[in-house]
């Protein structure tokens, strides 16, 4: 028993012992002195990792050089380089003649030949191998014969064109001198404006609708033939009782009250024919002959002031202005002729047609450029290049507003500008293919030669112009 509670006492004083000594242990410390530099964020940026291959400064891609060639654009017209007028006249002179250093090139632009020689010199210089230029700027009526004998480069080819893309070229001058999927012709004029409708607000205020209603009505996308018709119905009056209508709702040209129909419908007079490689008469296609109809009705019923006997075709002008008719398909340089009209007027696209292609268009006129078919690809695409420089936008000038103060101060009220003119200088409108033949004429499809809209349907206007038309064309190319 002695034995036991002594080793029971001892094994106590060992445990005690135990506890005792890791007691101690754990509140003993030892300072160990820290040899690490402490490291600040700034420090941390100060140090950088050496590129092992450093990214090479680029050279930079030294101008074209276009080896001193001398480029010539021809016209009929040039009388001399006129001096700057302006900041911009003078930064676009310096601007082109740092381009004709840094290029090496020189380009000029001559009057070559009168008008009446200007085409012939073209093909005789071009047949003989030896162009008169290198861009050769041309009125309509002088492309057809060029075109039909090849002589003209096909100048989509050419890389420096960019195929037109870039929008300083004309859009439709693109798509009109297009045949088989090569461009012809290009132009870099594009404040044009074509056929629209002009109205006299006073009259319309006089019927009660609102004088700025075919702004409405284009805008909202509901101004068409139809709605056209209603207004000139309602427009359309006697004013002094006596029987007589004194007041019409449309007056024009009659060639131009078709042709504004037969554009706004979505059709022309002539179509190419990519089978055959030709110009094909047109007249008698839906599109045309809706167009026709719809004028022949309007002057059936009354509703298109009458010729007075023994007038010019511009009689016109003088009983739009007087207030005897209250809209006017026209040519918007006819404003000129409403300068100092007493009514105020507002200007319009022609309505929409109901042709499955018809749409907000107008119908242009302009002087496309062209260049020779012999002439070498290499000289061919560095003179695209240089013209496409030339005609470019101006340093300093590329975001520059259009300058519309003209048209503002031609017009009687700011919505002809922003909602009609705007549109039409960005290119909604074509050209006409009836230019793609000598001789052809807008006249025939309103029967001008054989006494006008009266009395005549669309169908019997059609089959004369069509006899006059296939004859013209079947001459040029049987020529």
């Amino acid at each position: 028993m002695r034995f036991k509670k002594l080793m029971a006492v001892l094994l106590v004083l060992s445990m005690v012992f135990a506890t005792l000594t890791a007691c101690g242990k754990s509140e003993v410390t030892v300072d160990t002195p820290d040899t690490t530099e402490p490291t600040t964020t700034e420090q941390a940026d100060d140090v950088e990792q050496e590129d092992p291959t450093p990214t090479p400064t680029p050279t930079p891609t030294p101008p074209r050089d276009l080896g001193g060639i001398a480029i010539k654009v021809a016209d009929w017209y040039t009388t001399g380089q006129a001096e700057p007028k302006t900041a911009r006249e003078e930064d676009q002179r310096a601007y082109r003649e740092q381009l004709q250093a840094d290029h090496k090139f020189t380009l000029v632009q001559e009057n070559i030949a009168a008008w009446a020689d200007y085409a012939e010199l073209f093909i005789t210089s071009t047949m003989a191998g030896n162009p008169e230029a290198d861009i050769f700027i041309m009125d309509p009526a002088m492309v057809p014969e060029p075109l039909k004998q090849g002589l003209m480069y096909p100048i989509s080819d050419l890389p420096s064109f960019n195929n037109f893309e870039d929008e300083m070229w004309n859009r439709a001058v693109k798509e009109s001198y297009a045949q088989n999927g090569k461009v012809y012709a290009f132009s870099e004029e594009n404040n044009l404006l074509g056929l629209g409708v002009f109205w006299n607000k006073r009259l319309f205020e006089e019927v009660g609708l609102d004088p700025d209603l075919p702004y409405d009505l284009q805008k909202s996308g509901e101004w068409t033939w139809d709605k056209m018709k209603e207004l000139a119905i309602k427009l359309t009056r006697d004013t002094n009782n006596d029987g007589l209508n004194d007041v019409y709702g449309f007056t024009g040209w009659e060639r131009e009250l078709v042709k504004a129909a037969v554009f706004s419908n979505g059709g022309d007079y002539v179509r190419f024919n990519s089978d055959t490689g030709r110009y094909e008469n047109n007249q008698k296609s839906d599109e045309i002959l809706a167009a026709i109809q719809y004028t022949v009705d309007n002057y059936n019923e009354g509703l298109i002031a009458p010729q007075p006997e023994g007038s010019s075709f511009t009689a016109f002008i003088d009983i739009f202005k007087s207030g005897q008719a209250a809209m006017c398909p026209a040519e918007w340089y006819r404003h000129t002729d409403f300068a100092d009209m007493q009514d105020d007027w507002g200007f319009v696209f022609h309505p929409v047609g109901p042709g499955p292609n018809a749409k907000m268009q107008t119908m242009y006129l302009t002087n496309p450029r062209i260049m020779p078919v012999n002439m070498d690809a290499q000289r061919a695409d560095d003179v695209a290049f240089a013209y496409s420089k030339w005609v470019g936008d101006i340093p300093g000038y590329e975001d520059e507003e259009r300058d519309l103060s003209y048209f503002y101060a031609s017009v009687r009220d700011s919505r002809a500008v922003e909602e009609t003119i705007v549109p039409m200088l960005d290119g909604n409108g074509v050209f006409s293919l009836v230019y793609m033949i000598p001789g052809l004429s807008f006249k025939h499809g309103a029967n001008e030669d054989g006494g006008g809209l009266g009395d005549i349907s669309a169908i019997e206007i059609a089959d004369a112009a069509s006899a006059n038309y296939e004859a013209l064309i079947n001459d040029f190319y049987e020529e």
